[in-house]
C-alpha cells in the first residue's frame, strides 16, 4: 500500500472521530502543521462538550470498510476465490468420507440421521450469522439447513425406521415451526412458505394411511393456527395461500368422511371463517375462495352425519360473519372489478359473489331444521332469510343488504303463491319498495320496485294467463282485476311513486317506459277483455266476431280521444302524440278490416263512431289553437 493510501485512510478515520466526539479541535492532534489550531479558542469559549448528547451521527455510523472496493485483482483472487475453493473442497472431502463410511458400514443409520441433523444445524447457524449482512444469502443457508434437518428426520422415520411415524411427524412439525419462527423474526416470506409446505406435507410423507383421522385434523389445525397467524401478521400472501390449500386439501382427502363429525364441523367452521376474514381484509382472492368453498364443504360433509340442524345453522352463521363484516365496513359496491385493485373503491366480482351466495347457503341450513314443513310452505325459508337482511339494510342506508332482502322477499312471494295471487303479492312488494324511498329518504328501493314489477308482469302474462279458465269472467274476473291492478301500479310508479332522483335522462326514460307499459296494458288488455266478453256470450260465432270488432274499434277511438283530451289539459306532448298514434291505428283498422268484413249495420256504426271521435279531436285541437293564440296576443301587448 502506498503512502498516499495510508494518509487517505488516516484522514478518513480522523474525520470519523471528529463527527463522533463533536469536537473539531481533535483534528489538530493528528496533523503535523499548526494551522488547525486556529478554531480552538471559539470552541472552548462556547463549551461545546456540553452539546454532545445532541450528536445524531451515532444512529447512523459511517461505513467501516472504505478500502473494500480498492481490492486489486490479485487480492480478490487470494481473499475470495481461494477461500471459496477451499470451503467447497472441504465439503466435498467430507461428503466423500461420509459416502465411503455409509458404503462400508462404518456409520450406523442412527448416526447418519444424527449427523445429517447436526450438519443442517451448522449450515443454518452459519446462515443466521450471515443474514444481518447478507440477507438473501443468509436466508438461503437457513432454508438449506432446515431442509437438511427435515430430510434427516424423514429418513429416520421412513427409510431406516429408527423413529416411529408419529414421532417422525412431530419432529417434522417441530422443524417447520422453528423455521417459521425464524422466518417471522427475519421477515423472509420464502422461508415461511417453505415451513408451511414442510408442516402440512409431513403426514403425507410419513403417514401410510389416515386411520386416525381426528388426530390428523388436530395436527393440521395446530399447524394452520401458528403458520396462518404468522402469514397474516406479516401479510405473506403466498404463505397464506399454501396454508389454505394444505389446510382444506389434506384434511378433505384424509378426514372429511372418516373423522369425527363434530371435529370435521369445528375444523371447517374455524378454518373457513378465519381464512375468509384474512382474505377479505387483505383482498386476497385465492385465500377467500379456498376458505369459503372449503368451510362450507366441511359443513355439508358434517351435516350428513350429524342430526343437529340448529348446530349446522349456527355453523353457517359463523361462516357468514366475515362476509357480513366486510359488507358493513365496505358499503360501496360499485363499480365492480374483475379482481380487487388496491386503492380503487368498489367490490370485486368474487366479493359480490360470496355475499350473494351466502343467503342461499343459509337458506339451505334453515331448511334442514324442518324439511317437511318447509316443503309444504316453500315461501317461509326465503322469508326468514329476507327479514334480517331487510332489517340491516333499512335501519341504515345499506343498499347491498336491502337488495338481498328485497330479492329474498320476492322469492318468498313467488314460491308461496301461484297464479293471480302471486301477481298481487309482487305488485304489493313493488309499491312497498318504491314507497319506502319517500318515507326513509332513500333512492335504492326504486330499483327493487322495477325488478319486482317485471316479475309481476311476467307472471301475469305467462303462467296466470295460461291458467285462466273459461269460468273467469271478462273485465271483472280474477285475471282481469290483476291486469287493472298491474296497470294502476305501473301508472302510479310513473306518476311519482317511483322516486325521480339521479340522472335526468335515465329517470325520464324510465318514467316514459312506465307510462308506455301502463297505457299498453290498458289499451290491449281492454281489447282482449272485449273480445273475451263477446266470446263468452250466448251468441253465434259470426255475431260475436262482428260485435267485438265494432266494440274494439270504438274502444281504440275513445282511448285515443281520452289521451288527447287529458294531454291538452296537462300539456304533455309525447302522450298527445301517442293518442294520435292510437287514433291512426283505429283508422287503419276501420278502413282495412271493418269495412271489408263487418255486416252493413256494423260498418255504419264503425264509421259513425270514427267520424264522431275525429270531430271531437279536431274540436280539441281548434280550441287549443285558439287558447295559444290568445296567450301570444297577451304576451305581445
Amino acid at each position: 500500500m502506498s503512502d498516499e493510501d495510508r494518509i487517505q485512510r488516516l484522514e478518513q478515520r480522523v474525520a470519523e472521530l471528529e463527527v463522533l466526539m463533536g469536537q473539531r479541535g481533535s483534528g489538530a492532534a493528528g496533523q503535523s502543521t499548526p494551522v488547525p489550531l486556529a478554531p480552538r479558542p471559539p470552541i472552548g469559549a462556547a463549551a461545546p462538550p456540553t452539546t454532545r448528547p445532541a450528536a445524531p451521527p451515532k444512529t447512523a455510523p459511517p461505513p467501516r470498510r472504505p478500502a473494500a472496493p480498492l481490492l486489486s485483482s490479485e487480492q480478490w483472487i487470494g481473499q475470495r476465490l481461494l477461500l471459496g475453493i477451499g470451503v467447497v473442497a472441504l465439503i466435498l472431502a467430507a461428503g466423500y468420507l461420509l459416502r465411503l463410511s455409509f458404503d462400508r458400514g462404518w456409520i450406523s443409520p442412527l448416526m447418519r440421521c444424527i449427523g445429517g441433523a447436526g450438519a443442517g444445524i451448522v449450515v443454518g447457524a452459519i446462515g443466521w450469522r450471515l443474514q444481518p449482512r447478507y440477507r438473501t444469502y443468509g436466508a438461503a443457508l437457513i432454508g438449506c439447513g432446515a431442509a437438511i434437518i427435515y430430510l434427516s428426520v424423514w429418513a429416520a422415520a421412513k427409510l431406516y425406521e429408527v423413529l416411529p411415524p408419529t414421532t417422525g411427524i412431530v419432529g417434522l412439525a417441530l422443524v417447520s415451526v422453528a423455521l417459521a419462527m425464524i422466518a417471522y423474526a427475519i421477515n423472509v416470506e420464502a422461508l415461511g412458505t417453505t415451513a408451511a409446505l414442510g408442516a402440512f406435507f409431513a403426514p403425507i410423507l410419513l403417514g401410510r394411511d389416515y386411520a386416525n383421522a381426528s388426530l390428523l385434523l388436530l395436527y393440521l389445525a395446530s399447524m394452520a393456527a401458528g403458520l396462518g397467524l404468522v402469514a397474516a401478521r406479516r401479510r405473506w400472501r403466498l404463505t397464506m395461500f399454501v396454508v389454505a390449500v394444505s389446510f382444506f386439501g389434506v384434511a378433505y382427502a384424509g378426514a372429511a368422511d372418516r373423522g369425527n363429525a363434530w371435529g370435521v364441523l369445528l375444523y371447517g367452521v374455524l378454518g373457513g371463517s378465519a381464512g375468509l376474514y384474512v382474505g377479505l381484509r387483505e383482498r386476497w382472492w385465492e385465500t377467500r375462495f379456498l376458505s369459503f368453498s372449503g368451510g362450507w364443504t366441511f359443513v355439508v360433509a358434517a351435516s350428513h352425519r350429524l342430526d343437529h340442524p340448529w348446530v349446522i345453522l349456527f355453523a353457517g352463521l359463523v361462516l357468514a360473519a366475515p362476509v357480513w363484516w366486510y359488507a358493513l365496513h365496505t358499503p360501496r359496491v360499485l363499480p365492480l372489478q374483475l379482481f380487487p385493485v388496491p386503492g380503487v373503491p368498489g367490490w370485486s366480482v368474487g366479493e359480490a359473489f360470496y355475499f350473494l351466495v351466502t343467503p342461499v347457503l343459509l337458506g339451505w341450513a334453515v331448511h334442514g331444521i324442518a324439511p317437511r314443513w318447509f316443503d309444504e310452505e316453500p315461501g317461509v325459508v326465503p322469508l326468514l332469510v329476507a327479514i334480517p337482511y331487510l332489517v340491516v339494510g333499512y335501519l341504515r342506508p345499506r343498499p347491498v343488504f336491502a337488495l338481498v332482502g328485497a330479492a329474498a322477499a320476492g322469492y318468498a312471494a313467488w314460491y308461496h303463491w301461484s297464479g293471480v295471487e302471486r301477481v298481487w303479492a309482487l305488485l304489493a312488494l313493488a309499491l312497498l319498495w318504491a314507497g319506502l324511498d319517500h318515507a326513509l329518504q332513500r333512492d335504492d328501493g326504486r330499483w327493487y320496485a322495477l325488478g319486482t314489477l317485471w316479475a309481476a308482469l311476467n307472471q301475469l302474462f305467462t303462467d296466470a294467463l295460461i291458467a285462466r279458465t273459461a269460468a273467469d269472467a271478462a273485465f271483472l274476473g280474477s285475471w282481469a282485476l290483476a291486469l287493472w291492478a298491474s296497470a294502476a301500479a305501473t301508472a302510479a310508479l310513473a306518476a311519482g311513486v317511483w322516486k325521480q332522483t339521479g340522472e335526468t335522462g335515465v329517470v325520464a326514460l324510465i318514467r316514459g317506459c312506465l307510462w308506455v307499459v301502463a297505457g299498453a296494458m290498458i289499451l290491449f288488455g281492454a281489447t282482449g277483455e272485449i273480445q273475451r266478453y263477446f266470446k263468452l256470450k250466448t251468441l253465434s260465432a259470426q255475431t260475436a266476431s262482428l260485435a267485438s270488432g265494432l266494440a274494439v274499434s270504438a274502444w281504440w277511438l275513445v282511448f285515443a280521444a281520452v289521451l288527447v283530451a287529458v294531454v291538452f289539459s296537462r300539456a304533455l306532448k309525447p302522450v298527445r302524440v301517442a293518442g294520435l298514434g292510437v287514433a291512426g291505428l283505429a283508422v287503419v283498422k276501420v278502413l282495412l278490416f271493418d269495412l271489408s268484413s263487418l255486416d252493413a249495420l256494423y260498418r255504419v256504426g264503425s264509421v259513425f263512431i270514427l267520424g264522431l271521435v275525429f270531430l271531437l279531436l279536431a274540436y280539441l285541437y281548434h280550441r287549443q289553437g285558439r287558447v295559444d293564440t290568445g296567450e301570444r296576443r297577451e304576451t305581445l301587448t
